[in-house]
């Protein structure tokens, strides 16, 4: 059952986003992912009559991510003392904290992963006919239905039934890594490609170009990486020879889905003025290819000067609770808790301790993906590590459940090869785990 949860996680998470967190009852800020935590902490599988997380957690190859991660739960359970003293909301103070909390659905990606080694190649490629399907359906046409979520609170923007796929990247390097023929699988390119293109998300081409630059250096498979790009060249020439037009999703941009806007949209960052008083002051004036760039540039530069602004903030930063909205004039008194990069989020919540908690965490969980690439050759985990952590400088993603938490879980499943001896040696010895026991004929012998 709980590899079956973990996969529609992470399908539901990378496919429909927001909609997908906000499944639950909002009016009591009851949400499928705090369910599903509590659930799989009181309920969780068994192993030889004890507990999944108490087994997960004695697994020797785990011991340096353990102490990480112990560290940075640690040091944001202190940033929520220090939120509540500051007499910030308790809620919002609590709220916050899932930055720390959320890293905790590794373990059951690590045990899905374990239970089911063919899982993290079946759910990429469940997902990318899902994701590419849904996300044509979206672009075309559910985007522009006005079905909302009931019993959210005024307070935060409308939430839509039909959320924006906004992981597609993540599909097409799934397929890149996982699937030896791109001939045979041309449909899944198109409809994720598509999709990407289509709902004009200026960090997920980022992270898919860097994707496979790492996935060609790994793997040493230039052919395959030249075919996917014939592919998506084959659909962006389409487009433009056939001046191809279709109306953007709603809260993307104004402009007609073509082409030529796609170029447009990709070189607006190095044409906006960061300085321009009228976008600072309330991005009035500013090219509408530009706005969202210089929305969250000048928010950013603001959060660095405020923090640096006093040394005990540049340490500890504000607290969890502080209104980080409050430091632009734009969006004073607004309900918007994330800058949209967890740089800056990190820096204005928890300073540069947190920080750099925060860094030795993910390359505690990086040595633990590439320790499994070395096992079984597989280079997504490292491919989806990268990718994720430089869209994470666009998006919010750490600290909302539909980046962190389908990160965390697929992250965990690529981990589990280098686990899966270890809990084959714990069922077959019904002994506490110790160096001595590992042998490479004991996998064998568990079955």
């Amino acid at each position: 059952m709980w590899p079956r949860i973990a996969c529609l996680l992470i399908i539901g998470y990378l496919s429909m986003s927001r909609s997908f967190a906000y499944l639950g009852v909002p009016a009591w800020k009851l949400f499928i992912s705090e369910v599903v935590f509590a659930l799989l902490l009181l309920f969780g599988p068994k192993i030889l009559s004890r507990r999944w997380l108490s087994v997960v957690l004695k697994l020797p190859a785990m011991g340096r991510f353990h102490c990480w991660y112990g560290l940075f739960l640690a040091y944001g359970i202190a940033e929520v003392f220090l939120g509540i003293h500051a007499g910030y909301p308790p809620l919002t103070v609590i709220r916050d904290l899932a930055f720390n909390y959320y890293p905790l659905y590794f373990f059951l990606g690590l045990w899905a992963g374990l239970v089911r080694p063919d899982l993290l190649p079946r759910v990429i490629r469940g997902f990318a006919w899902f994701n590419g399907i849904y996300g044509v359906l979206y672009i075309l046409f559910l985007n522009r239905l006005d079905w909302f979520m009931p019993g959210v609170s005024d307070e935060v923007a409308p939430v839509p039934i039909f959320g924006q796929p906004i992981y597609s990247f993540v599909a097409l390097l799934g397929l890149l890594a996982y699937e030896k023929s791109v001939s045979r699988n041309w449909h899944l390119w198109l409809l994720n490609g598509f999709v990407m293109l289509g709902m004009q998300i200026r960090g997920e081409w980022v992270a898919f170009v860097v994707g496979v630059v790492i996935w060609g250096v790994l793997a040493r498979q230039g052919k395959r990486v030249a075919q996917a790009g014939v592919v998506l060249a084959s659909l962006l020439a389409v487009m433009y020879f056939t001046d191809f037009h279709l109306p953007s999703p709603q809260g993307r941009t104004e402009a007609d889905f073509t082409a030529k806007q796609l170029v447009d949209r990709g070189l607006a960052p190095f044409r906006a003025d960061v300085s321009d008083q009228k976008a600072a002051a309330g991005l009035g004036g500013a090219d509408s290819q530009e706005a969202t760039f210089v929305f969250r540039t000048v928010w950013w530069m603001a959060i660095w000067d405020s923090v640096h602004a006093d040394l005990r903030t540049a340490a500890l930063g504000y607290g969890y609770g502080f209104p980080l909205g409050d430091l632009v004039p734009y969006l004073e008194g607004e309900f918007i808790r994330t800058p949209h990069n967890t740089f800056f989020y990190a820096l204005g919540y928890t300073g540069w301790i947190g920080v750099v908690l925060f860094t030795l965490f993910q390359f505690a969980i990086l040595r633990l993906l590439w320790d499994a690439y070395r096992i079984d050759g597989e280079p997504f985990g490292i491919i989806l590590w990268a990718t994720m952590l430089i869209y994470s400088l666009a998006t919010a993603f750490f600290e909302v459940p539909y980046g962190a938490i389908p990160f965390y879980l697929l992250a965990g499943c690529a981990c589990a090869p280098l686990c899966c001896e270890q809990v084959c040696v714990r069922i077959a010895t019904k002994k506490p785990f110790n160096g001595s026991q590992l042998s490479a004929g004991v996998p064998e012998a568990a079955g």
